[in-house]
């Protein structure tokens, strides 16, 4: 994860992991797999129909917006 994808959260999250996991191997495994999870969660929303349908009706909302 980029730096900047950071935050005050997952600087905690990985702090308290550290602290309950004393096998700096096995956090640094889960932190890795839950990064993945999020990518792929994040690939499956915006690679679906829905999350196209939801860009396309905030684009006719705001065109309709517009036209008024």
């Amino acid at each position: 994860m980029s730096p900047s994808l950071k935050n005050n959260v997952d600087d905690s999250f990985i702090e308290e992991l550290n602290q309950h996991i004393s096998n700096k191997a096995v956090s640094n495994l889960i932190q890795d797999y839950i990064k993945k999870l999020v990518i792929h969660e994040v690939d499956v929303i915006t690679d679906s129909d829905w999350f196209a349908e939801k860009v396309y009706e905030c684009v006719d909302t705001v065109r309709d917006s517009k036209n008024v």
